[in-house]
């Protein structure tokens, strides 16, 4: 795909979709709400459907069909280019972990899976099942055959993440490439990094070995391990990583709490996804909107969980993050 490939049909048709999106001002409205029953209603008044009182704690049914339909909706504005399926490939790779650890476990894993990947979700099931992994090319079947050997030898479930998050950011960034499209390019390298980022992170607060961080390391960004090898060994590795051009996720990442934390990188990468609003007829909205709604998605998530386990508006709202919109 050439940088000046034009979409004016598929941008026009994103603008129209972004009047859908939920702003930052509803998010917070939804945070107040007096009760669950209220804040799921500014989901039906937005465009999520109807769900009975009574099947509230099944919400996920409603955040689950607006993903699909979106991805589905978007997957055919685009018919030349595999654009969307750049940010499908993650739903993927968790789907052949479910099955992974379905298989493994004994346990039924069908609620998990999310039918928003490259791959069709019978596709999938039967082709793992019969070990047919050439019929899913989209995933590296090398990569499922060493996470379930990985398994059988350590009996440790992480490494079956380790190894298939691995494997999702190489197909991302290889698909990402071949789009020769720098935005695309750069949020891709973005997430890998801030990706690499939370991990350093949560193994250096909870007091864990470097060479937990290097197994889980993922490949895509712009930032070595030897990056994070020095911070490691810092007595200020906040200050490291600040050095290397994330000081606005970095400078506090070692005193405030991991969820403020989390938070700081999510509206990190919505600042870069932003920039989409501001081009006319080439990709970077398609992408833009993408990303605005699965963080919509992941915002009401949060506020509808927290609703129905009682906690505080404020708590509440110090955890939503920015929206696109």
């Amino acid at each position: 795909m050439s940088k000046n490939k034009i979409y004016p049909f598929a941008v026009a048709v994103v603008r129209t979709k972004e009047n859908n999106l939920i702003s930052k001002d509803q998010l917070m409205h939804m945070a107040e709400a007096a009760t669950p029953e209220e804040a799921l209603r500014v989901l039906t008044e937005n465009g999520y459907g109807e769900l009975p009182a009574s099947e509230i704690h099944d919400f996920e049914k409603l955040l689950s069909a607006q993903l699909t339909d979106m991805y589905r909706s978007l997957a055919g504005l685009t018919p030349d280019e595999k654009l969307v399926d750049i940010f499908l490939y993650k739903n993927d790779y968790h789907n052949i972990k479910v099955l992974i650890k379905q298989e493994l476990s004994g346990v039924n894993g069908e609620e998990y899976l999310i039918d928003g990947g490259t791959i069709p979700l019978d596709r999938l099931k039967e082709a793992f099942a019969e070990r047919k992994f050439s019929e899913i090319a989209e995933i590296d079947s090398k990569a499922v055959n060493d996470a379930m050997e990985a398994y059988s030898k350590t009996k440790d479930g992480r490494y079956i993440d380790i190894i298939l998050d691995k494997a999702c950011f190489e197909t991302m960034t290889k698909a990402a490439k071949r789009t020769k499209n720098d935005y695309i390019i750069g949020y891709v390298a973005l997430l890998a990094d801030v990706t690499n980022i939370k991990t350093f992170v949560r193994v250096k607060r909870l007091g864990k070995t470097y060479k937990l961080f290097d197994e889980a390391y993922v490949l895509g960004g712009k930032l070595g391990k030897d990056v994070f090898e020095k911070a490691y060994e810092s007595e200020n590795p906040a200050a490291v990583l600040s050095d290397v051009g994330y000081k606005q996720i970095c400078e506090d990442c070692m005193k405030v709490s991991f969820t403020e934390f989390e938070k700081n990188c999510d509206n990190y990468l919505m600042s870069y996804v932003k920039d989409a609003k501001y081009k006319s007829l080439t990709p970077e909205p398609i992408v833009g909107y993408i990303l605005g709604k699965e963080t919509e998605i992941k915002c009401v998530r949060i506020i509808m969980t927290c609703k129905l386990n009682n906690i505080d508006a404020d708590t509440i709202k110090e955890r939503v993050r920015e929206a696109y919109v």
